[in-house]
């Protein structure tokens, strides 16, 4: 059964310029794993699913994140008011890991790395069992990584950060281009255990996976999340 809270608007951050971030009052008995989502219902029928980037040991919010698309959903969160009321319901979702000391990839495309930043920032402050740690993350560019100080400075033992930037300019360490096969295959250790985990559109994805089925990956190796729309 879902479950439905009523909380409050508490701030919005600038991400990057099209990407938003919204901080709500954390209900009581609310509780979450990380890589879940929530339906943020804004009323007069303006609802929509939005993963939770932070994780649940940062206790103070619930903090969601957005790309703004200049549709009337996105124009509603902007119009919120500190302290305003919001109903949400959830959490929902199963793209959510256990500790494990096998080799974790996780590929994001854009707004696709929220509920990954969620997952990286629960590993790091619980510090469990996690061996090798990758995340490939592309963008159009630069000005374009949401949480880029954060995922840069993520204090996980064997953690290693790729950026694959359609324009790489001042970037010198990014790739250029799209995430394919042969970049996952330069970045991964081949290994028959490693789990991958896919988040973003769904073009993004099915190429993510068609890319992974040539270079051996099998299907149940691969946990995704699909972002369906950007309304």
């Amino acid at each position: 059964m879902t479950m439905e809270y009523r909380t409050e608007f508490i701030e919005r951050i600038e991400r990057t310029p099209t990407a938003i971030s919204y901080r709500l009052k954390m209900p009581e008995h609310f509780i979450f794993t990380a890589g879940q989502y929530i339906l943020v219902d804004l009323g007069n029928k303006q609802a929509h699913p939005l993963s939770i980037s932070y994780c649940p040991e940062e206790t103070e919010f619930i903090e969601v994140t957005k790309r703004m698309t200049g549709s009337p959903y996105c124009g509603r969160l902007e119009s919120l008011k500190k302290g305003e009321s919001i109903t949400i319901k959830g959490p929902v979702g199963k793209f959510c890991i256990a500790d494990s000391s096998e080799t974790l990839v996780m590929i994001a495309g854009g707004i696709g790395i929220t509920p990954i930043r969620s997952i990286l920032t629960s590993l790091e402050k619980k510090k469990g069992n996690i061996g090798t740690v990758i995340l490939i993350y592309g963008n159009l560019n630069r000005e374009d990584i949401a949480f880029r100080d954060e995922l840069e400075n993520i204090k996980i033992a064997d953690f290693h950060l790729v950026h694959v930037l359609s324009d790489n300019s001042g970037m010198e360490n990014a790739y250029k281009g799209f995430i394919n096969a042969d970049i996952i295959s330069k970045e991964v250790p081949r290994s028959s255990s490693a789990h991958y985990m896919v988040s973003g559109p769904p073009v993004m994805v099915e190429a993510i996976k068609k890319a992974l089925a040539t270079i051996d990956v099998a299907e149940d190796q691969i946990r995704t999340d699909i972002f369906l729309g950007y309304s």
